[in-house]
């Protein structure tokens, strides 16, 4: 293999990883879907990119736009690196059957870290800026600073792209948990404890970029230069164990909270193994650990976002105040789908199963909403009632839905992929069944409208009172999905072993 050959041949390796993956074998109605999808997401970010200087004139009245958002400019990109934490992954390329060829390691390492450059994490904040730097920079101030504003947002997005590549790549834990330790003190002081001095900072770099100052470009291009050296070299000594081939252990004996779970009465088995199925595999888990995010992040959105009312933020709160079930319950039956062989073996009383998953994910529910109705009493007063009710509306109403749609949804799925930007299991009639759950207050609100009370208060009135007859009325839906699915048991079964 000569070493002028590797690059190209590494590309066509990984392109072909590419074009083989599971998402390329699903219909054309699902690919249709999700291209449908990526548009719609692009297409808020620029609405929300043109309308945001109105906002920041209205929230900063005495600072230009483009000034107020570089305010805050600092505070936009640490959401980015926290996304990208959670979210971002370097490119696996299979790289374990080359270590024994000769090829060069560290054209491996480049190689990898040049893939990694081609994520859609270094691309998704420009449909936002671009809008926002045409109404602020290009026509009132000039294309020049236009262009170095945009220079300037790349190179913070490419910082956030080396630092997290390195964190992702680095074979010393103790060392990259000492350095997120440290990030995350040093931002809490600085952007918490000390806004207005973060702010200023954070203003005074956005000016230096469009006055074009090469020390506001150096800084960043150094750091990204530097995070990359150190993950190439990160790389080259952790090939086999970032790449994946040795084997992960499972964990040994049973965690405290599985213990607590397994003494309770009832319910407490299937408590234990849904709580191991959550932390146990790569999917759940990773999903699972980014709600918490949504307590305090949701109260931060409503704080800065119009007063204006409620409505407009109904879709936000159908997502959020059935907190991770109703992204988790979306696939009720085929997260078992690998081990449903041994649950339909064994005299499993499908209605108990049931039951206990959906008081499950209804206390996991409260664990979020409760706190997150506080945070709101200082932050936006006038949501607690709307977030409040809609979290009755979602665990008894939408639950409900989910749970009787599901046992239809025989698709099997793997849990130890990756949780972000995964379309295992997802099919058209999948997101037509979110779409009705999310457009079914369409309706609600349509009463609440001639309620002779306020529109927060009467939408509050009608999402609760329904959500709490059907949470009244659980034992009966319930027993109707079991039934329904104790029919399908068979069928479902046969589906989930075809992968």
């Amino acid at each position: 293999m000569a070493s002028y050959n590797i690059p190209k041949i590494l590309f066509q390796h990984g392109w072909l990883s590419f074009r083989r993956a599971h998402y390329f074998d699903r219909s054309m109605g699902v690919k249709v879907l999700m291209v449908f999808v990526g548009f719609i997401f692009i297409w808020y970010l620029a609405m929300a990119g043109a309308l945001l200087p109105q906002l920041l004139e209205h929230v900063f009245p005495d600072t230009p736009p483009h000034h107020a958002f570089f305010s805050i400019l600092l505070y936009l990109y640490a959401a980015d690196l926290v996304t990208r934490f959670f979210v971002q992954s370097p490119p696996k390329q299979l790289i374990v059957s080359y270590l024994p060829l000769p090829v060069s390691r560290s054209k491996l390492a480049g190689f990898i870290l040049l893939r990694g450059w081609f994520s859609v994490f270094n691309i998704y904040l420009f449909p936002l800026l671009v809008p926002f730097f045409l109404r602020t920079l290009l026509f009132p101030v000039s294309a020049k600073a236009f262009w170095l504003a945009l220079l300037g947002c790349f190179l913070l997005g490419a910082v956030n792209h080396s630092l997290i590549t390195w964190f992702k790549t680095w074979p010393g834990r103790q060392t990259r948990i000492a350095a997120l330790v440290l990030f995350i003190a040093g931002a809490g002081i600085g952007g918490g404890l000390y806004p207005s001095v973060f702010m200023s900072i954070s203003e005074q770099l956005g000016r230096a970029f469009i006055d074009g100052n090469p020390w506001a470009f150096m800084f960043p291009l150094a750091a990204v230069v530097f995070f990359q050296s150190l993950s190439k070299k990160g790389l080259v000594q952790s090939f086999y164990d970032w790449a994946g081939s040795g084997h992960s252990k499972a964990p040994a004996g049973s965690s405290k909270i599985e213990k607590f779970f397994a003494k309770i009465p009832v319910f407490g088995t299937y408590w234990e193994l849904e709580w191991k199925l959550l932390m146990r595999n790569k999917r759940a888990s990773g999903g699972l650990r980014q709600w918490p995010l949504a307590i305090i992040g949701i109260p931060l959105f409503l704080y800065f976002a119009p007063d204006e009312s409620s409505s407009q933020y109904i879709y936000l709160l159908v997502m959020v105040a059935g907190g991770y079930g109703f992204y988790h319950l979306q696939y009720a039956f085929s997260w078992e789908s690998r081990f449903f062989d041994l649950i339909a073996s064994r005299n499993t009383n499908l209605y108990r199963f049931m039951q206990a998953k959906y008081y499950f994910y209804t206390l996991l529910a409260l664990s979020q909403i409760l706190p997150m109705l506080i945070l709101l009493g200082f932050a936006a007063p006038h949501m607690v009632l709307p977030m409040a009710g809609m979290f009755l509306y979602v665990t008894g109403v939408i639950f409900a839905f989910l749970f009787y749609t599901g046992v239809n949804n025989s698709t099997r799925i793997d849990p130890n992929k990756r949780a972000s930007f995964n379309f295992e299991g997802t099919s058209g009639t999948l997101f037509m069944t979110i779409l009705a759950a999310m457009f079914s207050v369409i309706f609600l609100m349509i009463i609440a409208f001639f309620l002779p009370f306020g529109m927060e208060e009467s939408f509050a009135l009608v999402t609760a009172a329904t959500g709490l007859v059907f949470i009244m009325l659980h034992t009966k839906w319930l027993r109707a999905t079991a039934k329904k699915f104790q029919r399908k048991k068979y069928h479902n079964l046969s589906k989930y072993r075809e992968k």
